[in-house]
């Protein structure tokens, strides 16, 4: 069964044409796991408190619809079958009847203090996630072998305090953003039928410099 978010799109989730930024949901989605997780009696403090979280491995975003300023959405989130040792969740946004968003993440579990992976039974004593194949939507897995050389340096970002998140490294979400910052401007006109992965390999913490190619 779903745990189910609705969300007005205000003025600080959109860029200046209106649409809402790919940032903006991945943060609306974070809200979404939360809730999950309180709906399954899971204290996300309880964890916090015994340094242990969950942190973002992959994040895969298609894109149906563009998402504007004053829409109205529900985002949905299923707790899938664990992959490994990786927790899968789902998104589905609806806007209406109409699905705007897919989204499938994978997640792998921390210490905290020692940075070190954790066996995922270790959640156990939080609490179970009831995981459902409902309304499940394979997304294709488009990892690519990239060449050094084609690629071209746009800028560098200094992670800033304001950035880093209760885990104490750079939030997930700024990742879309430093991306989208790093594009030509035509890329922002739509982003109907727009296809995102994000593999996360490590993280960044504060004063590291990410350079952007």
């Amino acid at each position: 069964m779903a745990s189910q978010l609705e969300n007005k799109i205000e003025g600080y989730h959109v860029q200046p044409d209106g649409r809402i930024k790919v940032s903006a949901l991945l943060r609306l989605f974070q809200k979404a796991a939360a809730l999950d997780l309180i709906n399954h009696g899971i204290s996300d403090i309880e964890m916090h408190n015994n340094n242990v979280a969950f942190v973002l491995s992959r994040m895969t975003v298609q894109m149906y619809k563009d998402i504007y300023f004053d829409d109205v959405i529900i985002i949905k989130t299923y707790p899938r079958e664990l992959r490994g040792a990786a927790f899968i969740r789902d998104y589905i946004v609806y806007r209406g009847n109409d699905i705007c968003c897919y989204c499938s993440s994978s997640w792998a579990l921390i210490d905290t203090e020692s940075r070190r992976l954790l066996r995922p039974e270790a959640f156990d004593r939080y609490g179970k996630l009831n995981v459902t194949d409902e309304n499940l939507i394979t997304l294709p897995v488009m990892r690519r072998k990239i060449d050094e050389s084609s690629l071209f340096r746009t800028y560098v970002h200094t992670v800033p305090y304001s950035q880093l998140d209760i885990n104490n490294h750079l939030n997930n979400t700024y990742y879309a953003d430093m991306i989208f910052d790093g594009l030509e401007p035509e890329i922002h006109k739509s982003t109907e039928n727009m296809y995102i992965e994000i593999n996360y390999r490590s993280e960044a913490v504060l004063g590291n410099e990410l350079v952007i190619k």
